[in-house]
């Protein structure tokens, strides 16, 4: 049937649209209720200016729910108005073990204590602990049944090149695990008189405020397992090693906070996450995990092993200093009595053992000075992992276990 006008005016949608139309303008009409309701003295509101109020916001917290990011501006509650040098986890010093020795008034030792050296000469690891640490060292770092997506791997002679991501254990459950088989095995070696005096902790972290030539240099790290005790270490003799006797690198023309971001947003304080009351307090060995992936250097040139050994340092200090402020006070300059503290770094292959003694906390003392004893990277093995579809660990090292069980047993 062809469409005419005749038929239009017959249709049913364009009746119901017209319709739709005419019915949208209506005006209703007054019932005379607001004429009423006025006569007898009530206020009629219009509706409209009662949902316009403006109710205070509610902060409701749903679990599982992510907060909203903090502005990193004025707003944030730990913004200061004066910058300060703040050093982390992720940082490492330009000029490594040097700069650490301008920084922190320490005088360096290439090797440990005497009486560690001579603990280490008598101390001999049974065959059987032997054994059993060789199968965990296959057990933490083959037999781990975890899958991610390991670092990105970068080969120098072709830096844009990109290799095909793997799938194995992370560096850092790597790195946790073959801790906690040492200190297993550790505790094997030392009985459990010495156990009952010792006591893991994990995460565990320290801030520690400086002030050095009049820049705010801020300390703010944490140690991935830490040691502690019911008795500290006994100091070390000042008079046999002779600190001052060491003289302390010339950074010049360089400053000694280098290669230290500068921040607005930090926490200005004293912290030591263990209190006073404890009687296992004493800060004893700290284990500090050192992952390619998780230090960089902010000219992205590669980690040198100099800056490694400086990072050790400074958490050691750290641990040392933060103790110090918690026992004497947070203006503490000349200590009652040193602080020493054992340091345990390692990727889970290359372990550097060393021994860090708090003196003073003056900088820029030339009266005392700081001591830190360190010992050349042990290699726990040369190669670990699956060759030919067979998990195979190639030239273990035993002295680790002995240098392991010799801090933990000191």
């Amino acid at each position: 049937m062809r469409l005419t006008n005749t038929l239009l005016r017959q249709h049913i949608g364009f009746f119901f649209k017209k319709h739709w139309l005419q019915q949208g303008k209506r005006v209703p009409n007054s019932t005379g209720a607001e004429e009423e309701l006025a006569a007898r003295g009530i206020t009629v509101v219009d509706p409209s200016e009662v949902l316009k109020e403006q109710r205070p916001r509610e902060d409701f917290n749903i679990p599982g729910m992510v907060p909203p990011p903090v502005a990193l501006d004025e707003t944030h509650p730990l913004w200061k108005a004066e910058p300060a040098y703040v050093y982390g986890d992720t940082n490492v010093l330009l000029e490594g073990v040097r700069q650490a020795q301008s920084l922190l008034n320490t005088a360096v030792y290439d090797d440990l204590p005497l009486k560690v050296e001579e603990k280490l000469e008598q101390t001999k690891i049974t065959t059987q602990l032997d054994r059993s640490m060789q199968q965990a060292v296959l057990s933490a770092l083959v037999f781990d049944t975890e899958q991610v997506k390991n670092a990105i791997v970068k080969v120098p002679d072709r830096p844009a090149y990109k290799l095909p991501r793997t799938y194995g254990i992370s560096e850092g459950r790597r790195n946790l695990l073959i801790l906690s088989k040492l200190v297993t095995h550790c505790e094997r070696f030392a009985g459990r008189h010495v156990n009952a005096n010792r006591k893991v902790v994990f995460n565990a972290r320290f801030l520690v405020p400086l002030v050095k030539d009049s820049e705010r240099v801020l300390l703010n790290l944490k140690a991935e397992s830490m040691i502690i005790s019911q008795d500290p270490l006994k100091p070390l003799d000042t008079s046999v090693y002779r600190p001052l006797d060491v003289e302390l690198p010339n950074l010049f023309p360089l400053k000694e906070t280098v290669s230290i971001p500068v921040q607005n947003i930090y926490d200005w304080k004293n912290e030591y996450p263990i209190s006073r009351n404890y009687k296992l307090s004493h800060p004893h060995t700290i284990l500090i995990h050192c992952s390619p992936s998780d230090v960089k250097n902010a000219t992205e040139l590669p980690v040198s092993r100099d800056q490694i050994e400086g990072r050790t340092m400074l958490k050691a200090f750290t641990v040392a200093a933060a103790r110090a402020r918690q026992l004497y006070g947070d203006d503490v300059k000349t200590l009652p009595s040193p602080i020493t503290v054992q340091a345990v770094q390692t990727d889970s292959k290359t372990f550097h053992f060393s021994v860090y003694q708090l003196n003073t906390l003056d900088l820029g003392s030339s009266t005392e000075r700081n001591m830190w004893f360190r010992k050349a990277p042990l290699d726990l093995y040369s190669e670990c992992g699956y060759i030919v579809g067979k998990p195979t660990l190639a030239d273990y090292n035993k002295d680790v276990l002995r240098h392991f069980a010799v801090f933990y047993s000191n």
